[in-house]
């Protein structure tokens, strides 16, 4: 496994020695290889690892030894004696090395010390072949001791220059050529040198150097560790949420930020989407991670939702697959995009985040209270939701359908992105146009939850239209996609209205939404759960019976963790108290077997019985945002985390803890203004007795029953609770029932 480190648009890939040896390592910076070598040798000998640690994401500290020739027990050099080299690496707009380079004998060393450097400006996603070709200059300026590298490419009209400076301090080189730069090293017994490497990267003809942010990210990140929520637990949950929140802080995009959201103060952050090759902004993928997420702080939702709004669309540009008023699929900065061979440097090729996007939004509002975003947003949310009725669903049939126009683009545009994802039960591929099942569950949550916003903000006539046209979809909905002989919803729908009757894990998003009737819920929760979908560690994205299920596959049988979230929280808006537990402790406990808790990107879909530990899909990023906002979310849903600011109201919705679980307390919780401590007991069903701690602000903590529960499944206090909601009087009083999906 490499080790990687970074921070904002910076990564750094490297083996395990800490070098870059080629192949896919290198030194990024806005998704161009600054370095892709940097290796040091010493009299041509390469030091061994004796060990190594990663106190943070941005820094990794190593010790190497290098052992010394011909020593015996009689001396002066002894069998032991070592050159010992400890590295301090720190990660910002580039690389900071500090090289302490100590002789461990009793005798005088004298060595010569070559780094190797060299770089090729290749775009992340290019590693495999294909790079964008340009010209590379390299230069030495013996006087200020810096090694440059320069790189300019053109395409289509388009030009590129990206740089990198490498600075030596401290040992005096003696020489440097071929990118190689040579010094003596002189040391008395027991002596030491340091040499100071820093690389400095010039991006859009700015130089930027790693030195200066480093010690406000780190003043930053202690903050946050002091006022996040906290978890309590006998078990590895504590530490799992622990490493959830430190990702999602370590994955913010410094750059991004400052052209986002300048102004925020640290209120919002833009993160990027996963490490190493998901640097830069992603709709579909930060806008879920911030409303997922929302349990320990709403940072990440203001600021997709800000940058997600400065780039909605105006025009209509076939290669970007850009229609006016949809909302941004990605935002990349490497080579290939900014040089235009790919259109992803601003590309609209996706129909999830629309409905994130109002999502997102109405989540914040919750958790917050603040009526400003709403009426911020507002513009932007009506002009997505336009999009989706005129640009989204060309035939006029009442379903979101995608095409792609762009030869450069994406094939499909919902969840499952890949080109191979939708496919026929016989394994054929599904051409498009294509409705997707859960598209269309997104789209019908994101139509209630405008028509809630607009209820808040006094537009009752239009907020009307917008919840009659989510209970229409959710008629034809289940029309549409329901197989009666397989008690389970259809993947998608093909070009000819055909059902596309695979068997996958996309129907779970539906339960989430609130669209499945309440007397299927059940059985969709208990088919992901089944042995074709369940692997143990979380569900499938394709079953197993499947031809073209592969453990292995991307979107043909590896386990989403964002997926797992959303699923367990439709299972627990429906009751399906089982259902949601086992699948939150399974995944959960996946996060505590995973290296450093965290759950990467995508898990294999191999079974849990045959091999009793969860593998990572080869290609994941590590930390991966929606990934962390998962494990976030799992908690919430297991503690059943209901907030609703705006009524100073946190509703617990049937709490539950496993066997390995007796106590927990969850810390400083933020709903508003207010915060409080909760301690959760676990009685012998397996439900939670809440104890309020401490409370800060105005809060009420009230227990309540599932908002899609069938009335036959509730308990009597439950049920005077759903009687007093649906009647109750009130402006906010019908927003909340809107948002739960009861009659508004």
């Amino acid at each position: 496994m490499p080790v990687i480190a970074w921070s904002g648009y910076t990564v750094v890939c490297t083996g395990q020695d800490g070098w870059i040896d080629g192949g896919r390592h290198g030194l990024f910076v806005a998704g161009a290889r600054v370095l892709s070598r940097h290796r040091l040798t010493v009299d041509g000998q390469r030091p061994e690892l004796s060990d190594s640690d990663q106190p943070e994401a941005d820094r990794w500290l190593a010790v190497l030894h290098l052992p010394r020739p011909g020593g015996d027990a009689h001396g002066p050099v002894l069998p032991q004696d070592t050159l010992e080299i400890d590295v301090d690496r720190r990660i910002g707009h580039g690389l900071t090395d500090r090289f302490t380079v100590r002789n461990r004998s009793a005798v005088d060393w004298n060595a010569t010390v070559e780094l190797e450097l060299e770089a090729d400006f290749a775009d992340i996603d290019d590693l495999g072949g294909g790079q964008v070709r340009g010209s590379t200059r390299r230069s030495w300026n013996a006087m200020a001791r810096t090694l440059r590298f320069e790189f300019e490419a053109r395409h289509d009209g388009r030009k590129l220059r990206r740089a990198g400076r490498i600075r030596i301090e401290g040992a005096a080189p003696e020489e440097a050529d071929d990118g190689r730069i040579r010094f003596p090293l002189r040391l008395g017994p027991g002596g030491e040198a340091i040499v100071d490497l820093e690389v400095e990267s010039q991006v859009d003809g700015w130089w930027r150097g790693p030195t200066a942010e480093g010690d406000r990210r780190a003043r930053q990140r202690s903050g946050w560790r002091r006022v996040r929520p906290t978890v309590e637990a006998s078990n590895d949950l504590g530490r799992v949420l622990e490493r959830a929140s430190d990702d999602l802080f370590d994955l913010r995009n410094w750059e991004l930020e400052d052209e986002y959201v300048a102004g925020s103060k640290g209120s919002s952050w833009v993160v990027n989407a996963g490490v190493p090759t998901y640097t830069g902004f992603f709709g579909r993928d930060t806008l879920p991670a911030g409303w997922q997420s929302a349990l320990v702080g709403p940072r990440i939702a203001r600021g997709a939702l800000a940058v997600a709004a400065a780039t909605q669309a105006e025009t209509d540009d076939p290669w970007r697959d850009e229609e006016p008023g949809k909302l941004i699929h990605e935002i990349r900065a490497g080579p290939r995009s900014v040089l235009g061979f790919d259109p992803f440097d601003r590309y609209y090729g996706t129909q999830t985040t629309a409905s994130m996007f109002v999502l997102a939004l109405s989540e914040l509002w919750h958790w917050t209270g603040d009526e400003d975003v709403l009426r911020r947003y507002r513009g932007t949310a009506l002009r997505a939701l336009e999009w989706a009725e005129r640009f989204g669903d060309p035939d006029g049939d009442g379903f979101l359908e995608y095409r792609r126009r762009s030869k450069g683009g994406l094939k499909n545009h919902g969840w499952k992105d890949s080109d191979e994802a939708i496919r026929y039960p016989d394994g054929r591929l599904v051409e498009n146009p294509i409705a997707t099942v859960e598209e269309q569950a997104f789209h019908f949550i994101a139509l209630q939850r405008m028509a809630e916003i607009l209820v808040v903000l006094g537009d009752d006539e239009r907020a009307e239209a917008f919840r009659r046209r989510a209970a229409d979809l959710g008629r034809r909905w289940h029309e549409a996609f329901w197989m009666p002989d397989e008690r389970y919803y259809a993947l998608a729908l093909d070009r000819d209205k055909g059902q596309v009757r695979s068997i996958t894990s996309n129907p779970g998003h539906a339960l989430a939404a609130g669209i499945v009737p309440p007397e299927h819920a059940a059985d969709v929760a208990d088919r992901l759960l089944s042995p074709e979908l369940f692997s143990g560690w979380g569900v499938r994205t394709l079953s197993t019976r499947h031809p073209s299920f592969n453990p292995f596959a991307y979107h043909l049988g590896v386990v989403w963790p964002v997926e797992q979230a959303t699923f367990a929280l439709g299972m627990k808006r429906y009751g399906l108290d089982d259902q949601a537990g086992r699948l939150a402790v399974a995944v959960l406990e996946a996060a505590a077997a995973c290296p450093s808790g965290r759950l990467p990107e995508a898990l294999t879909g191999h079974d849990r019985a045959a091999f009793p530990r969860p593998l990572r899909y080869p290609a994941a990023n590590s930390p991966q945002a929606w990934s962390a906002s998962a494990t976030v979310q799992l908690v919430q849903a297991m503690l059943g985390i209901y907030p609703f600011a705006p009524l100073r109201l946190l509703a617990l919705v049937r709490p539950r803890l496993p066997e390995s679980l007796p106590e927990l307390t969850l810390r400083r919780l933020r709903v508003g203004r207010a915060s409080v401590d909760l301690r959760f007991r676990r009685r012998a069903d397996g439900s939670a007795a809440v104890s309020v701690l401490r409370r800060r602000g105005r809060l009420v903590v009230v227990p309540a029953g599932p908002p899609q529960a069938p009335l036959d499944r509730l308990s009597p206090t439950e049920r005077l609770s759903r009687l007093a909601l649906d009647h109750a009087p009130g402006r906010l009083a019908r927003v909340a029932r809107i948002a739960l999906g009861r009659p508004g």
